[in-house]
């Protein structure tokens, strides 16, 4: 279970060089970057890549990463895989009938909250989500998928924590919009 509290004193073990400080933050973080990412991409086999090349990434750059505040360690690992998944889709677009296609979605946060989303028709969901305005569909992304809380992801996206709010309740209530059309 991820403890903002505890962030700062994992974060600054870690940048001293604590191996275990760090394996504790990577333990509590994976979960729910592993299920963003993946929510993200067409093959289990792709977001293994890409959340690998975001945990390279924190390796190499953590020793620059500055302590801000509860979830700021949290909201800057999820604004590298948002550019690590971007840059995957700059080298690999996927092919124009494949966009809608998801295979699978992981589990990674079973709570009440997600576990309407996390049901049995996860394909058809994803394709609900992915018909969202690409705001509104990243914020789902980044609180059902990630696990993160309003303030993370405002920090994420560079937004206030109340125009994520609103986001976030407008895209619920078009996804209930339209599975009450499905």
């Amino acid at each position: 279970m991820y403890d903002p509290e505890q962030e700062k004193t994992f974060v600054l073990a870690a940048q001293a060089g604590d191996r275990e400080a760090f394996g504790k933050l990577y333990d509590v973080l994976l979960a729910g970057l592993y299920g963003y990412v993946r929510a993200r991409m067409a093959s289990d086999v792709e977001a293994e890549d890409v959340v690998s090349e975001v945990v390279l990434t924190v390796v190499k750059k953590l020793r620059v990463f500055r302590w801000r505040h509860p979830g700021s360690f949290r909201a800057w690992v999820f604004q590298i895989a948002r550019r690590e998944l971007a840059d995957f889709y700059r080298r690999n677009p996927p092919p124009a009938e494949a966009i809608d296609e998801h295979e699978f979605l992981p589990d990674p946060l079973p709570t009440p909250e997600t576990s309407v989303l996390y049901g049995e028709n996860r394909t058809e969901v994803l394709a609900l989500v992915n018909r969202l305005s690409p705001r509104k569909q990243e914020v789902v992304m980044l609180r059902y998928f990630g696990g993160l809380q309003n303030h993370e992801i405002a920090a994420v996206l560079d937004l206030d924590e109340h125009t994520i709010s609103a986001h976030l309740s407008r895209a619920l209530s078009d996804l209930q919009a339209e599975l009450t059309r499905v």
